[in-house]
């Protein structure tokens, strides 16, 4: 196999006009995960509870918990609940999905990974929850050069390696981590379960893009978190299982995000809490469309 070009950063225009591309790809790929490149104008001011469809300034936000606590607090009662521990779970669930998502969409389906640093991104708010992510500051890592099959590419080591360490130490090291850091200064919320939903939004991320691109994606899930960061290790693993000629790739997390403890005490169906046995045949109910 002919060695993948080196991955190259790219800033300012160059960086905005192929984050642009990539979302387009990203978009017509998975229409749920809705992004955009430049200053979306108007942002909430600092102090205050972002009224919905809100722009917040992520640098601003993660490092300053008095607006951080403000900003959960918010989130907490649209969401139904006046419990600091909960609303301070699902937020940092909700916000990290997106800031993992959108980086890990774009290198698997375009080879172009974004800078997801807080200083580079800002976040829209809509019902309580981050809606939509905005690259305030363009900068990328470009893996794959058009014209070259992303999955090719990222068979390469080195490739793989430097963009999987890009997302870490923009989107985890300078942006997620001090927004658990952040949080848990003014919120009693234990680190396991902040970073235990961290994995998960990566796993699911993971998951979403193997429905759509196919099983060449599970070795990219598997070596993230083999490799990846400390702190998220022992907080879950994936699972395959098989039945009928059907295969099911699953994350099982180590810890309980607190989402049941919502109005309608839903349970995700991959919960910790819920027993093994049960989880399992829920897993293989899904595979058989039931």
């Amino acid at each position: 196999m002919t060695k993948a070009a080196d991955p190259r950063p790219l800033e300012g225009e160059s960086a905005a006009r192929r984050l642009v591309g990539a979302l387009e790809q990203v978009r017509a790929t998975v229409s749920y995960l809705r992004a955009e490149v430049g200053d979306p104008g108007e942002h909430a001011r600092p102090g205050e509870a972002p009224a919905d469809g809100s722009w917040v300034r992520s640098e601003e936000l993660v490092r300053d918990p008095d607006w951080l606590a403000v900003v959960i607090g918010d989130s907490g009662r649209r969401l139904g609940t006046d419990d600091p521990v909960v609303a301070a779970s699902l937020f940092v669930q909700n916000y990290s999905y997106r800031v993992l998502t959108l980086a890990i969409a774009c290198l698997a389906i375009s080879g172009v990974v974004p800078d997801s640093s807080a200083s580079a991104m800002s976040m829209m708010l809509s019902g309580g929850r981050p809606s939509t992510v905005g690259y305030v500051a363009p900068a990328a890592l470009v893996v794959c050069e058009p014209g070259v099959a992303v999955q090719a590419a990222l068979e390469d080591d080195e490739s793989i390696a430097s963009a999987f360490g890009f997302v870490v130490a923009q989107g985890i090291d300078k942006h997620i981590a001090p927004l658990i850091s952040s949080t848990r200064s003014r919120v009693r919320v234990g680190s396991r379960l902040l970073w235990g939903n961290v994995a998960a939004s990566a796993a699911v991320a993971f998951r979403t893009l193997e429905g759509c691109l196919g099983p060449w994606v599970q070795p990219l899930g598997e070596r993230f978190f083999r490799t990846g960061p400390g702190e998220l290790g022992g907080l879950g693993s994936f699972l395959v299982l098989e039945d009928g000629g059907r295969r099911g790739w699953y994350w099982e997390r180590t810890n309980c995000c607190l989402y049941d403890r919502l109005p309608g005490k839903t349970r995700c169906s991959d919960c910790s809490r819920t027993p093994e046995d049960e989880r399992r045949a829920g897993y293989l109910a899904s595979l058989r469309g039931e």
